[in-house]
């Protein structure tokens, strides 16, 4: 037998029509709330073309493309994002990561056009009206990063120590300290071509995050015969481009190489290297 419940409940329903329509009839005209995530925004001169934009994003919406007008130098890719409508889905992910904070999002959501590839487009070249919409989503801050503004300090032997003996001054990292400024890297490899050997750099810090410090060993081999040396007196021109130094203190990427080459003694590296069965032909270089 029914409830009176039951079948007093669908005349209940019956109250909306009374109550004021929720549905916008010209959704067009809708002004946008002032933080909404829309088109996106990049200031061209500021964007260094790393690409942490394009790596973070999980739908594959960007697009690393060359730009007339923007040539390659240091410190500067030449690159600059293309954004695809028919992929992103505005989660702003990009923004956040960005590294130099030139990339955000207006608020401006209403783009009609017949032509699907013009949803395809490089913010900041391509000029749009949204490009000076005062509103919409920025970065926020400060203290608002996907990874740490500032590099883990080097220990360094304390003055009244080191007229004791002949320890390095400089101490190394540890393991965790390593780990812990490994993970301030993007892997946006800008470093690469600054540094004079074209070390893979994105890649050994990577090991070390990893916590794979023998791997680590391998990729600075493949590139530089001398890493225990270079973790010490390199001038780390690499340093002077990284990314994360836009809005903070550049990655150690120096202490990080001489990380990886102090973890096993020199005897061991033939085994890792796996360079125990090379053969010597007589011939001598001079360094």
């Amino acid at each position: 037998m029914a409830r009176i419940k039951d079948i007093i409940s669908p005349f209940t329903a019956w109250k909306n029509v009374v109550k004021e329509p929720v549905t916008i009839k010209e959704p067009l005209k809708r002004e946008a709330a002032p933080r909404y995530r829309g088109f996106h925004k990049n200031d061209v001169d500021t964007c260094i073309g790393c690409g942490t934009c394009e790596s973070i994003c999980q739908n594959a919406a960007i697009d690393m493309v060359p730009v007339e007008g923007i040539e390659t130098k240091n410190g500067d890719s030449g690159l600059r994002p293309r954004i695809d409508y028919g992929r992103c889905c505005w989660c702003a992910l990009c923004v956040d990561v960005c590294t130099t904070g030139s990339l955000s999002m207006s608020n401006h959501f209403k783009w009609v056009d017949s032509d699907p590839d013009v949803f395809r487009f490089i913010p900041g070249v391509d000029k749009k009206e949204w490009d000076d919409e005062p509103n919409g989503y920025k970065k926020p801050g400060p203290n608002y990063e996907l990874y740490s503004k500032e590099r883990v300090h080097m220990p360094e032997l304390k003055p009244e120590e080191r007229d004791k003996s002949f320890i390095e001054i400089v101490r190394g990292y540890s393991r965790e300290q390593a780990i812990k400024e490994a993970d301030r890297c993007v892997e946006c490899g800008i470093c690469v071509a600054t540094c004079p050997a074209h070390m893979g750099i994105p890649e050994y810090i990577k090991a070390i995050r990893n916590d794979d410090p023998n791997e680590g060993l391998r990729i600075l081999y493949d590139t530089n015969p001398l890493p225990e040396v270079c973790g010490r007196i390199c001038t780390h021109k690499c340093e002077t481009v990284c990314s994360v130094g836009h809005q903070g203190d550049p990655l150690s990427i120096r202490w990080l190489k001489r990380y990886i080459a102090d973890q096993q003694p020199a005897e061991n590296y033939k085994q890792i290297l796996e360079t125990e069965n090379i053969s010597k032909n007589g011939k001598r270089i001079a360094i």
